[in-house]
């Protein structure tokens, strides 16, 4: 009795068996997206503070008049070193 039931509609669990795994995972993508967009919300902030100082190492070449062309130097003074 449950074998023929389930020969006469095996395609029709199959099919529901496939629409459950593309609903679970489809789920799980938004899922995964939402925290994705998250952090990537949360890093901002450094991304911008990383950006800034490249700028500023890169542009930084004398520090009262002394040329300093290490990056130790540059970094204290974007970093707002100095007297």
């Amino acid at each position: 009795m449950l074998k023929e039931l389930f020969d006469n509609n095996k395609y029709l669990i199959c099919a529901g068996l496939s629409t459950l795994s593309l609903l679970f995972t489809s789920i799980s993508l938004m899922s995964i997206s939402r925290s994705v967009k998250e952090i990537s919300n949360d890093l901002e902030p450094i991304s911008k503070w990383a950006d800034s100082q490249n700028e500023c190492i890169t542009k930084t070449f004398r520090i009262d008049g002394k040329n300093t062309q290490g990056i130790p130097s540059k970094v204290w003074s974007c970093n707002g070193g100095g007297d």
